[in-house]
């Protein structure tokens, strides 16, 4: 271990990590009580006395917020490249997560020269094994790549989120840029953005235009807290109760199709009450077709309108809002 001075860090490899800003403010009170217990990994480069930090960003931004004039370092390699493969060799350590890792290999392949077969033999990993983390960098646009890294949208949310969404759907990136651009840095958790992903690229447009508009949070609040609108003052009570009905009704056609596959050995008296109702219902049903499609294409522009049902109560093949 050395003690060396902030000058004598290369911040070169920053953008290969993602920045948490939650992690530093727990990190600080931390280093300023007891100073840098672990050393900072870094490795050697072609400029004398300087090294290239690898591992220990969060602790270096911590330890220059407050104000120190040296750090603890440990050299793991003499130069970069071996640096990184060392790196990633350490995944037993949970240091990275699978986009940092996917950077990492990033610069070794396009900053220096090494092929995917030499990446994979010096890992003893196998070159697919490489070429799936080199896919996952190159999917990323500009702008969704610098919010993951900057923290503004976590890192977890995408990887086990958005990036499932967007294959499933095969969204566009236009659109991606713009939900990520809309939520980045609201403080939503990976649960929240999920959700409102959800909501945002197979929903009716009620919940992305929300979203567009810079109301993230309304909108969770429309498919979670209230989604038959009994807190909202914006509505009377009538158009409460409506609400009310509708959501009665999804809840109902749900159950039914679900139970229908379900019935076994019916009774004579169960199957008289179904006949009863079933001819009730098919006597309306294309008046009733026609005017939820009427309401369905009259609420679309209104800002306030929402496009989920809630869970357990929407149709067959709505995907508005993503199970518990």
């Amino acid at each position: 271990m050395e003690i060396v001075e902030f000058n004598a860090i290369d911040l070169r490899l920053e953008h290969t990590r993602c920045k948490d800003a939650e992690a530093e403010r727990l990190l600080l009170p931390s280093i300023m009580d007891r100073d840098i217990e672990e050393p900072l990994s870094v490795v050697t480069c072609e400029v004398p006395y300087v090294y290239v930090l690898l591992d220990g960003f969060k602790r270096y931004r911590c330890a220059r917020k407050l104000g120190k004039g040296t750090l603890p370092v440990h050299c793991i390699a003499q130069d970069i490249p071996c640096g990184i493969l060392s790196m990633i060799r350490r995944e037993e350590n949970g240091k990275l997560n699978a986009l940092e890792q996917a950077r990492l290999i990033e610069e070794l392949h396009q900053g220096y020269g090494l092929s995917i077969y030499a990446i994979a033999v010096r890992l003893e990993r196998s070159p697919a094994w490489v070429r799936i983390r080199l896919e996952m960098v190159s999917e990323l646009s500009s702008l969704l790549r610098e919010k993951i890294m900057s923290g503004a949208f976590p890192v977890r949310a995408y990887l086990y989120g958005l990036r499932g969404v967007i294959q499933e759907h095969n969204v566009s990136m236009d659109r991606v840029d713009a939900f990520v651009a809309a939520v980045s840095g609201k403080g939503l958790s990976t649960r929240e953005l999920f959700v409102l992903s959800r909501a945002y690229f197979t929903g009716s447009g009620a919940i992305a235009r929300l979203i567009d508009e810079g109301s993230a949070h309304r909108a969770l609040r429309l498919l979670h807290a209230d989604p038959e609108g009994t807190e909202d003052p914006a509505l009377s009570k009538r158009e409460q109760q409506f609400i009310k009905d509708l959501t009665a009704t999804s809840a109902g056609m749900n159950r039914i199709v679900a139970d229908v596959a379900a019935l076994r050995e019916e009774t004579p008296p169960f199957m008289q009450y179904v006949n009863l109702w079933s001819f009730a219902i098919l006597r309306r049903l294309n008046e009733f077709t026609t005017v939820i499609k009427e309401l369905y294409d009259r609420s679309g522009p209104a800002s306030c309108g929402t496009d989920h049902v809630p869970t357990g109560c929407r149709p067959q093949g709505d995907s508005a809002a993503v199970a518990p």
